[in-house]
């Protein structure tokens, strides 16, 4: 028997010329867990030096599994303030991450 798949987030790309984004802290049980760029975490924490693209990727997690009326629901409200490219979710089976972890620095 094959475990079903649950869905722990999603990263969310979003183009931000004025340095790191702001983005809510937590909308529909969705908290925001880090920002990364290019795989490095520049946020929360110290910024690392050489940040030099627009585009960042905004990590949202749950500790139950997440449906897409939340997601929507935080795409709603990240729309309001910034342009988003696309979104990945994350994905768990069996206790396992079926994702990569943010490198800090």
């Amino acid at each position: 028997m094959s475990a079903q798949l649950e869905c722990v987030g999603v990263d969310i790309f979003v183009w931000s010329n004025g340095g790191i984004p702001k983005v809510p802290a937590e909308i529909a049980g969705l908290k925001m867990d880090c920002i990364s760029q290019r795989g490095l975490k520049c946020s929360p924490g110290p910024t690392p030096e050489g940040l030099i693209v627009d585009w960042y990727v905004c990590r949202y997690t749950s500790k139950s599994d997440v449906g897409d009326d939340a997601i929507q629901k935080l795409l709603s409200e990240i729309s309001k303030q910034m342009k988003w490219e696309k979104v990945q979710k994350l994905f768990r089976q069996n206790n396992i991450d079926l994702f990569s972890k943010v490198y800090e620095a």
